[in-house]
């Protein structure tokens, strides 16, 4: 079979045609190939406006809307977290998988990357890990991502505690290099691994989460 030629549809004609770029074949069948691209390009287009993750201002706070989230004094960064919290508590059944898939959506981390302490007493977890770069990206403080997790966990579960994992360690022995962990490159800064952190189950409503 031979293949639809995309960038010249008179290139698809038999022999017995005109194909050149001054016929009358290859003009009309020029103007329906710029039509069809034209078309798939805004249809792209409505595509990347509907992402969330691409949206920002009054668009944004249309999602919100939407959702009933509001906004309050968020940054559009932090505002998308806070929509895609509220979509998929929604969606969530108060499972293990389902409260883990909700983190990963979240935060845009990966299941291996969160650990869930549970623990014997009822309606109670114990620690939530989570990659420490998720502050970095997110824009939100250590008590903001508290808040968020606890609105994505069951009704009635209380969070005693967030960790935030960095990647900082040191050698088990001497001239060990990795580019991912360790002290910080003194002259380029783009070497080395993030400190960890521990937050208490603290509760300071700093946005409208």
């Amino acid at each position: 079979m031979i293949d639809f030629k995309k960038d010249n549809y008179a290139k698809n004609l038999p022999d017995a045609f005109r194909k050149d770029t001054d016929s009358n074949n290859y003009k009309i069948l020029e103007n329906e190939r710029l039509a069809v691209e034209e078309h798939l390009s805004d249809l792209y287009g409505i595509y990347e406006i509907i992402n969330l993750d691409n949206a920002y201002g009054k668009t944004l706070d249309r999602y919100g809307e939407r959702v009933g989230q509001a906004r309050g004094l968020a940054t559009d960064e932090q505002y998308i977290l806070m929509i895609k919290a509220k979509i998929l508590r929604a969606l969530g059944n108060g499972t293990y998988s389902s409260v883990l898939n909700s983190l990963c959506m979240t935060f845009g981390c990966e299941p291996e990357q969160v650990y869930i302490e549970e623990t014997d007493e009822p309606c109670l977890v114990k620690m939530v890990t989570l990659p420490l770069d998720i502050l970095n990206s997110s824009g939100m403080t250590v008590t903001q991502v508290t808040q968020l997790i606890k609105t994505l966990l069951p009704v009635c579960v209380r969070l005693d505690g967030l960790s935030l994992e960095g990647t900082f360690e040191f050698a088990d022995s001497e001239n060990v290099y990795d580019e991912a962990k360790g002290f910080c490159d003194v002259e380029g800064g783009s070497i080395g691994g993030y400190l960890g952190y521990m937050s208490s189950d603290e509760n300071e409503p700093i946005l409208p989460i």
